[in-house]
């Protein structure tokens, strides 16, 4: 299914910038996909899928489609597409697969990857191309389709400059009580950039940095006073199913804020199925008082408020709050580093209109009433 709407160009390729390019390969040594997945230990996922495995929550992937692998076999639901380039649900490029996968991978014996959320669904809003080398996003719309069709987390590994109506979007998901994930962006899509991108950078959206192995930033990613969380990106196995038809085939090892943010939403996922009735303002809260500190003492612009603590995340006693923290108190630079755009405020001009309507008809009366005045007279 296809529609097409308005597209408004991202400032790079959007396909490509949640991760650094990959080979895809076999495993060409004697580790095993699963050894490849390091982050399974040091967020202590065993542990975790005891607690949930996400049952019943479904997770939208605003990506470039997600592609047929036996490690999701079963796992997507049907999804739309909303690029104007073809009627296809293809996966042209293998990212957003490769995010699906580490939401939702099946898992099985040592050779295939095991997602966070494993028994979570995934939806595939598919929103960019991978074919080109600039990208198009329908990004307000997709997120309102995503709220509409039942997901409870959405999760957008990438980035750049989105069309006015994004935060508004943003606003759309909160009040129907879905999250929304992003990554803060890789640097070398944007060259001199340091800023978190958009959706990211918008109020409400939980802004994803990278760690490596060692719980260290990883120095390709943006970042600033909007980052909310850290999580494993770097040295990331993924599946490929890059292309159409059926793939069986893995990239050994990428790099990217995108890895981070997918891990997170699985997160978030396990969280919205041990507690169904939390709140989404509840949600982010466990995320954030739950993280483990790392950089500066609090938040800060490279972590955020640290290091996803998944158990923790799941087990915590963590008190309710009034409302969402990332709607509270937030500070940064503007969003509209990458492009020079607006963001209206529908409210207040749908006002604006009728006023400016109304007087306009009002002036048409005087004048009409004046004609007709001058007309008698002379008569």
């Amino acid at each position: 299914m296809m529609r097409v709407l308005r597209p408004v160009a991202l400032a790079a390729a959007l396909a490509m910038m949640a991760a650094t390019p990959m080979v895809a390969a076999p495993a060409a040594s004697a580790q095993t996909m699963r050894d490849r997945q390091w982050y399974l230990t040091t967020l202590d996922v065993a542990a975790a899928q005891k607690i949930t495995q996400g049952e019943g929550v479904i997770v939208a992937v605003l990506d470039s489609g997600i592609g047929e692998h036996p490690d999701l076999d079963g796992q997507a639901l049907a999804g739309i597409s909303y690029l104007s380039d073809d009627n296809s649900m293809a996966d042209d490029s293998g990212h957003g697969s490769g995010m699906a996968g580490l939401i939702v991978a099946k898992g099985g014996d040592a050779d295939h990857l095991l997602g966070i959320a494993p028994q979570a669904k995934v939806i595939s809003v598919r929103t960019m191309t991978g074919s080109a080398p600039g990208t198009w996003t329908y990004i307000p719309e997709t997120i309102r389709w995503a709220v509409d069709h039942g997901a409870k987390v959405i999760n957008i590994s990438g980035g750049g400059r989105v069309e006015a109506g994004g935060r508004w979007a943003v606003q759309y998901a909160l009040d129907h009580d879905v999250l929304v994930v992003a990554s803060t962006g890789d640097a070398k899509e944007f060259p001199g950039r340091t800023a978190v991108l958009e959706p990211a950078s918008f109020p409400g959206v939980l802004a994803v940095t990278a760690v490596d192995r060692d719980g260290k930033v990883w120095d390709g990613a943006l970042h600033g006073p909007q980052t909310v969380l850290a999580a494993p990106g770097v040295d990331i196995p993924m599946v490929s199913a890059a292309g159409g038809g059926r793939v069986v085939g893995y990239y050994e090892s990428t790099n990217g804020t995108g890895n981070a943010a997918a891990i997170v939403s699985g997160a978030a996922a396990l969280i919205r199925a041990k507690y169904p009735q939390l709140p989404v303002k509840d949600v982010v809260q466990r995320l954030i008082a739950t993280a483990d500190d790392a950089g500066a003492p609090g938040r800060d612009p490279e972590y955020g408020y640290g290091r996803l603590n998944l158990v923790k995340a799941l087990t915590a006693d963590v008190a309710p709050v009034a409302a969402n923290p990332l709607l509270s108190g937030r500070q940064g630079a503007p969003d509209d580093e990458v492009g020079s755009h607006t963001f209206p405020n529908v409210l207040g001009d749908a006002i604006i209109q009728m006023l400016t309507i109304g007087a306009v008809c009002v002036g048409l009366l005087l004048l009409a009433g004046l004609i007709l005045l001058l007309t008698r007279r002379r008569t």
